[in-house]
């Protein structure tokens, strides 16, 4: 058994940051990853392609590709649920989508029990995490690892819908990370030099020290060793074998809101009745494990051209083959962006306290659930709430841990929930009915001018909301008198020393844009706690 100094469990956005940063500061780190290290000679491109995300999406070679539990307000549908399963975790299979949530957000998180995780308290953490390549400002930063930066904005319809956002009142920002969090504007992507800035690009370029770091990939950690309430080690399969390994400081379980809470509860860490269910010892009971589920719940409507402009003219084999061979030689071109380049943060109403509506357009007609673009001109402006009241859960699917948990998102289960979800397609209508928009659409496709009354659009959304990949709080920061938090604000564990979570699990409320931003940012600050430098 070699011992380190810390463990990480878990390569992906937080983990492989903090991993990183210890690295750095010359401790001894061990970060154990379930999937692989980066693709083949035949696959990497799904990864480092920022325009080929949609094979990242459905390749089991570096995507868990669970699936959940029956939706009971969504007809019993299962909701897909991509997961990285490759260092750099989701942040190197998802759609590059780079925004940080509105700082109001954050005094929901102190509110809930996170003291210190004030706006003010995680700007630096953001800051040091990034560089901005647009418009300098002191809320951005500027020698970060993850290159940040806007699309080139090449098709047409990207402006049409920055115009239409202010044809129907809406403001314009230039930057929605940084001074103006709210209106329409560029949605910024994780990209550098043409290539996606994965967490695992990002931080083995530009921090780790090879020498203090170990990487154990094809990994997959059975459970937390305990002793007299303090976690010494974690055991792993690899290769058919099991291993052990020791750590001399602390534990940090980085496996996300899927798989830390699954590792938890494997560990004898949980509520009581889901551990006696499989015929766990309870070590430490916490009725929260697992618990808090949230995600943002999303819509795709679908809108033809009338014109044969839209990027998937890229599609055809000859032109796919020149698009591939261009990035590959230069890293520029129609591959180097996500074609996802366009975004606006609005507020469902004037009581909003933050803005609690998404839109993400692209010029191109997604299927969402399926990875990919339908063969037509047109484009997709996906819209949902990401302010939600119904919470779901993560279970153990049996006490074997190579088994994918099950996972419940409970989508629309309250009133608040299925209002929300009706306000942001009314306001996806307003827009896209907009003059700049009505001069490029033939056609609705999807769900059809014909759809019409409340229940209509309700049993459009009942049909196709999917969940929007964004899944945390299963781990949730507390205070201790919450018999629901499962860390302090400093990300201890409750009840166990040595062990703490640095992932997305750890967010009591969900953030009002996408994820993946916010959960680099726990990585970096959980590297500070540890060091003592934040």
């Amino acid at each position: 058994m070699e011992a380190y100094e810390y463990i990480v469990v878990g390569g992906g956005s937080a983990g492989m940051a903090l991993a990183a940063r210890l690295s750095a500061a010359k401790r001894k780190t061990l970060l154990i990853e379930a999937g692989r290290k980066k693709g083949n000679l035949f696959n990497f491109w799904h990864v480092d392609m920022p325009a080929a995300y949609g094979y990242a999406f459905l390749n089991p070679a570096i995507n868990w590709k669970y699936e959940g539990e029956p939706e009971p307000h969504l007809k019993g549908r299962r909701m897909y649920q991509p997961r990285g399963k490759v260092l750099g975790g989701s942040s190197a299979i998802n759609g590059m989508g780079f925004l940080r949530p509105h700082p109001a957000l954050f005094d929901a998180w102190v509110h809930a029990g996170a003291a210190g995780w004030a706006f003010g308290d995680v700007l630096p953490y953001f800051k040091r995490l990034e560089t901005w390549h647009g418009t300098p400002s002191d809320l951005r930063g500027t020698d970060g690892p993850v290159h940040v930066v806007k699309g080139p904005m090449e098709c047409d319809y990207y402006p049409a819908f920055l115009e239409a956002g202010q044809q129907a009142g809406f403001a314009l920002s230039d930057d929605l990370n940084g001074a103006e969090p709210e209106g329409f504007g560029h949605f910024q992507m994780n990209v550098e030099n043409g290539t996606r800035a994965s967490t695992a690009h990002a931080y083995m370029k530009h921090v780790v020290d090879r020498d203090w770091l170990t990487i154990t990939d094809h990994a997959h950690v059975t459970r937390v060793i305990i002793e007299k309430g303090k976690a010494t080690g974690v055991e792993y399969l690899r290769g058919g074998k099991t291993h052990l390994a020791r750590a001399e400081a602390e534990i940090i379980l980085s496996g996300g809101a899927f798989n830390t809470p699954q590792i938890l509860m494997l560990s004898g860490i949980g509520p009581e009745d889901e551990l006696a269910q499989h015929g766990i010892a309870v070590n430490t009971a916490l009725a929260g494990v697992g618990q808090n589920l949230q995600d943002h719940p999303i819509l795709y409507p679908k809108h033809l051209s009338k014109r044969k402009d839209s990027p998937i003219r890229y599609q055809r084999l000859d032109r796919k083959g020149l698009v591939g061979l261009q990035w590959l030689l230069t890293r520029s071109g129609k591959g180097a962006t996500n074609y996802m380049e366009g975004a606006a943060l609005l507020r469902a109403g004037a009581d909003s306290p933050y803005p609690d509506i998404e839109f993400q357009f692209c010029p191109l007609v997604i299927d969402h659930s399926e990875g990919g673009a339908l063969m037509t001109h047109g484009w997709s402006n996906s819209c949902g709430p990401v302010r939600v009241e119904g919470t779901g859960w993560v279970k153990l699917r049996s006490a074997n841990p190579t088994e994918a948990p099950r996972i419940l998102c409970n989508f629309l289960s309250t009133e608040y929930d299925t209002n929300m979800m009706h306000r942001a397609f009314e306001l996806n209508r307003e827009v896209m009915n907009q003059p700049a928009m009505r001069a490029l659409m033939k056609d609705e496709i999807e769900p059809g001018f014909q759809v019409r009354t409340r229940a209509e659009v309700q049993a459009y959304i009942e049909e196709h909301v999917a969940g929007d990949y964004h899944p945390v709080g299963t781990c949730k920061i507390g205070a201790d008198s919450d018999p629901m938090a499962v860390v302090d604000s400093a990300l201890r564990v409750f009840g166990v020393d040595g062990l703490r979570i640095a992932d997305a699990s750890v967010m009591p409320v969900i953030t009002n844009a996408n994820t993946n931003s916010t959960s680099i940012m726990i990585g970096e600050r959980a590297a500070g706690l540890l060091l003592g430098t934040g």
